[in-house]
């Protein structure tokens, strides 16, 4: 239903629209060097057939029945009591569907007993712990209800094999794509299943932890070893939402910071699975010290004093001192605990502890002063060198996992042929005489002022018009009392008296910059201002407009973050060049929107904002 709502509202059918949609994952994945085998839908023909295939396995648990309940459209499920706050979804925060209709029940609750049981015997199933016993305490206190599966109102979705009128329930038919993605029902997926692990986002705990489970468990199939649950990424304290504004795009950061730079922050800034509260000064300064001055001084240096003191070759070592030997032994030391970390899915661990031993080896820079060594024509300087550079062969295999693209480099730059493999890491694998290449730096500084947006400052709003009076001694103004929600009312002088008549006004939902500083206007102070549309070919003029979106509800471009400030100067908003194209207005190729839908300029198709 989410979907069929969403291709309505961007005026397109269904299939295309999550094309489009898809495009857009595969594009992000791809940004951030995600590589993957290969991209399953749900809309894929082979998926289609198995669904209706497992659906015939397990109609011992299947009958047909009514359903009565609420319903939220994005989750796309039926609420309990529990995820109802003052009539909305406690995830979501919009209003619930009362629905009632004729349906096909799975048997859910013959497996509750089955499923505590599996729980109690296998207490690493789900990662983070915690998320086992919240699942486990769910069932005991509330029990499980048969889940409803069919859905008689669109017909977006797979046909129900019993009844082909109707469609499978989205959860019921998506988990699925789990088994289908490996080849189920042929033999072969036996070769890729069960899985050691299944990753899935934080809301999406009890359809994975219970629902799929008990689907396994009526087919006869095997469950997954660990279900790993990710935790939120959150804005300034804020959960990620359109409707906020605060939609961070990963195209953004990348052009920033570089994919791996952004992989790092991720990875480093806080526990897997638990929530990240993500802040531009956060991931500037880990960028800056962490990788600017951490990992990309050491190349720097180590690769500068092998061209300056040994000819661009690594050296053989001679007589290893006890600085050499703990060196060695540390770099050792964390292999061991890295790999721990990895297969312990504590990833920030794993950084730390080899962002400990960068610092290690500049400090052992400091201490044996290669620069002195050279004047005292010392042997022990191709020793340090040496060490140096095995050093960074064992930062490169332990970067790998996390930052593939800054490994692949500095491997390059070592004159090795590849990046070693974790697994057959050795200390003392470089070979004396191996040609290094200084090369750029890896990472370049970052400044927290140049990721400012002059689209951040506005606070773009939806307004509705509630009354339209003349301003007296003018011909084209009108002064219109407005409603921002929840957020109250107020005046704005407009001058659209030469295209809307006050009764064509009365009730349109608008967009207004309400942050911009009030000013008077004909004796009448003015408490923001109406954007509308101007063509001067043929002098027409049009309001910036919505139709399903309510007062009070936050305009936004994706991927730039909002950030209003307290009042804003004329001269800044017109910094904020907005286009138009096809009765749409667009920021930078964006388009603005609403949590809902996007902005559409009434009577003319193209010209000036203001």
């Amino acid at each position: 239903l989410k979907v069929l709502r969403s291709a309505q509202a961007a005026g397109k059918e269904p299939q295309a629209f999550v094309d489009e949609i898809a495009k857009k994952f595969e594009s992000a994945w791809r940004t951030l060097n995600i590589e993957f085998d290969q991209f399953y839908r749900t809309t894929n023909p082979k998926h289609k057939a198995a669904v209706q295939k497992f659906i015939q396995k397990v109609s011992k648990d299947i009958y047909k029945g009514k359903y009565k309940g609420y319903y939220c459209v994005g989750c796309e499920a039926y609420l309990s009591e529990d995820d109802i706050v003052e009539g909305k979804c406690k995830i979501h925060q919009r209003p619930v569907e009362y629905s009632e209709e004729e349906t096909y029940f799975f048997r859910l609750s013959k497996y509750a007993g089955q499923l505590l049981e599996f729980y109690k015997q296998n207490p690493d199933f789900i990662f983070p712990k915690s998320k086992i016993e919240e699942v486990r305490q769910r069932i005991l206190r509330e029990g499980l209800k048969d889940l409803a599966i069919t859905r008689s109102k669109f017909q977006w979705g797979i046909p129900f094999p019993f009844e082909k009128e109707l469609v499978c329930y989205v959860w019921f038919d998506a988990l699925l794509n789990y088994l289908t993605g490996v080849g189920w029902p042929a033999k072969s997926f036996a070769k890729y299943w069960p899985p050691d692990y299944q990753y899935f986002g934080g809301d999406n705990l009890w359809f994975h932890a219970v629902i799929w489970p008990a689907m396994l468990m009526a087919a006869g199939l095997p469950l997954p070893k660990h279900l790993v649950v990710n935790g939120w990424i959150m804005v300034e304290s804020q959960k990620i939402s359109k409707s906020l504004g605060n939609v961070i795009s990963p195209d953004f950061l990348v052009e920033k910071f570089g994919s791996d730079s952004v992989r790092y922050y991720f990875m480093r800034s806080a526990p897997f699975g638990e929530d990240l509260n993500f802040k531009f000064a956060d991931i500037v300064t880990r960028h800056n010290a962490e990788l600017v001055d951490g990992l990309g001084n050491l190349v720097a240096r180590t690769l500068t004093l092998i061209e300056k003191f040994s000819g661009g070759l690594v050296p053989k070592p001679k007589k290893y001192k006890i600085e050499e030997v703990e060196v060695a032994r540390e770099g050792e030391s964390t292999l061991r605990k890295v790999t721990e970390h990895i297969e312990g899915l504590e990833f920030h661990k794993a950084l730390e502890k080899i962002w400990a031993y960068i610092h290690f080896l500049n400090k052992y820079i400091d201490s044996e002063k290669p620069w002195e060594l050279a004047k005292q024509n010392s042997s022990h300087l191709q020793t340090v060198l040496y060490n140096l550079a095995e050093g960074l062969r064992f930062v490169t295999a332990l970067i790998w996992p996390f930052m593939p693209e800054t490994a692949t480099r500095l491997a390059i730059q070592l004159g090795q042929k590849e990046v070693p493999k974790l697994k057959k890491l050795k200390w003392g694998q470089t070979k004396p005489g191996t040609k290094v290449l200084a090369g750029e730096h890896l990472f370049k500084k970052v400044e927290l002022s140049s990721l400012s947006d002059p689209f951040s400052a506005a606070d773009l709003k939806i307004a509705e018009i509630k009354s339209v009076e003349d301003v007296p001694g003018t011909e084209k103004l009108y002064k219109l009392k407005i409603s921002l929600g929840k957020y109250g009312e107020r005046e704005i002088i407009a001058g659209i008296k030469r295209a809307y008549r006050p009764e064509d006004l009365r009730g349109k939902k608008i967009v207004i910059v309400a942050n911009l500083k009030p000013a008077k206007i004909k004796g009448i102070l003015s408490s923001g201002m109406l954007l509308a549309c101007e063509d001067k070919k043929s002098n027409n003029l049009g309001l910036l407009t919505v139709e399903q979106t309510e007062a009070g509800a936050d305009v936004f471009v994706e991927g730039i973050e909002k950030k209003p400030v307290p009042e804003l100067d004329m001269g800044d908003f017109i910094k904020i060049t907005l286009q138009t194209k096809a009765g749409s207005v667009y920021y930078k190729d964006k388009p603005l929107q609403t949590y809902k839908e996007k902005i559409k300029i009434e009577k003319v198709n193209e010209g000036e904002i203001h």
